[in-house]
């Protein structure tokens, strides 16, 4: 199994192993839980610790959020993403107004107090065979926080001070593979129902084979379904009474083709039918630009018709000497945000060289790129170029320089002029 495997593995496993539960109410009140299940043919044995509570709800929005802006800032070395309490709201379905800030408050502080034990084992003539892993998503917040009470409890956090959250080195590692976008974000932001969205996690990754491969179905027992979906504890009936409503939008969003029951009480067994099918051809485009197995058949059946366009550009983009960081990653990004790129317009051909070879209509080619993307790109090129990371008095000026300066980096990024002197000159310091 190669390195690369093994980050999946953990990423999936995590979504797998009901760490999160899928119920939205603020009860977490499981700090300790133990539980053996089995989906399919793997075998699962979870010890989790939660100093904070279970993560439930709105967190794992909250952590997508995260993820996010590490990579958009380039996955910084030292695992941290470095932000305000507002732009972290901006990506999650929290909204930025009344209690929002008090909710991802306490969402980090779970997020951060987890740690979990899986076993995940398969049976062999008799026998278990499998892999014990632990693991811990963050392992240091840092906010502002104010309105606490005398006692240090409860509180918010300032919406405009700078916000730290520094990943575990393994969580960091499986985030630069671009593994996280294996997940819809276009169906996440239409399932308006956090139990909908923690669902969908869940079920997109037990529909995971070990080949790799998309399963069209889901056979699951409701005994192993309550673990499975961190719903330890509850009734089948409050467990159906849960499920029912998430399967409702995930039906309407045209993720889940059906959904039947067959039985009673906890030896109940749900089947579950997807949406779409896949094109073998597309996967194997997909896979041949280094994107996993489950990432490319979820990108096909999701945008099937960006596919084709998305490799042509980074292809052509190679070719012509870009080295990004993950091959793998900006095929995500081409097929995940095709607002990024546009066809480049027809040139006229000069009279006089009227029987030139024309450009083709639909060749691609970037957006004018934001501030802050310019910003990113521009302290992914100095650290390139400096072989390190720029100096930390470096990296602060650089947040406060004027548009017409990042114009001038940006421009330097693209070899009009030397990026390092360009940037001690704006910055006044050595980078």
């Amino acid at each position: 199994m190669t390195q690369g495997n093994e980050k999946l593995i953990n990423e999936l496993t995590l979504a797998r192993s009901g760490v999160f539960s899928i119920l939205n109410r603020d009860d977490g009140d499981d700090q300790n839980w133990e539980t053996t299940f089995s989906i399919g043919e793997r075998y699962f044995y979870v010890q989790g610790v939660a100093a904070r509570g279970r993560p439930h709800g709105v967190d794992p929005d909250v952590l997508l959020a995260l993820q996010t802006l590490f990579f958009e800032a380039g996955c910084p070395e030292d695992d941290t993403v470095e932000c305000t309490a507002y732009r972290l709201l901006r990506l999650t379905p929290l909204g930025t107004r009344g209690n929002a800030y008090a909710r991802l408050r306490e969402s980090l502080l779970r997020l951060e107090g987890v740690s979990w034990l899986t076993r995940v084992s398969h049976q062999h003539g008799g026998r278990f065979r499998g892999m014990t892993e632990t693991n811990r998503l963050i392992d240091r917040i840092s906010v502002r926080d104010t309105s606490l009470s005398a006692s240090g409890e409860g509180g918010t956090i300032d919406a405009s001070a700078p916000l730290r959250v520094t990943f575990s080195r393994h969580f960091a590692l499986s985030i630069r593979e671009g593994f996280y976008q294996i997940l819809d974000a276009e169906l996440l932001s239409d399932l308006k129902q956090p139990t909908a969205r923690s669902l969908y996690r869940v079920l997109q990754a037990h529909r995971v084979g070990d080949d790799g491969s998309l399963a069209r179905e889901l056979p699951v027992i409701m005994a192993a379904w309550r673990e499975a979906t961190g719903l330890s504890g509850q009734r089948p009936n409050n467990v159906k009474r849960t499920l029912d409503g998430a399967h409702a939008h995930l039906i309407a969003a045209k993720y889940l083709r059906d959904v039947s029951y067959e039985g009673s009480g906890d030896s109940t067994r749900i089947k579950y039918e997807f949406e779409g099918e896949v094109d073998p051809e597309l996967v194997d485009l997909l896979t041949a630009m280094k994107v996993s197995r489950p990432v490319a058949e979820a990108l096909v059946t999701d945008h099937p018709e960006r596919v084709r366009s998305a490799v042509q550009l980074v292809q052509r983009r190679l070719d012509e000497g870009y080295k990004p960081r993950s091959i793998a990653a900006t095929v995500v990004d081409a097929i995940r945000n095709p607002d990024k790129y546009i066809p480049a317009p027809k040139p006229a051909a000069p009279a006089a060289r009227a029987k030139s070879r024309p450009v083709p209509e639909h060749q691609p080619r970037l957006l004018p790129l934001s501030r802050e993307e310019s910003l990113a790109m521009i302290r992914s090129l100095l650290r390139v170029k400096l072989g390190r990371l720029p100096r930390d008095e470096v990296l602060k000026r650089l947040t406060e320089v004027d548009d017409r300066e990042v114009e001038r980096l940006a421009a330097a990024s693209r070899g009009q002029e030397d990026l390092v002197k360009a940037v001690e000159e704006i910055t006044g310091s050595q980078p």
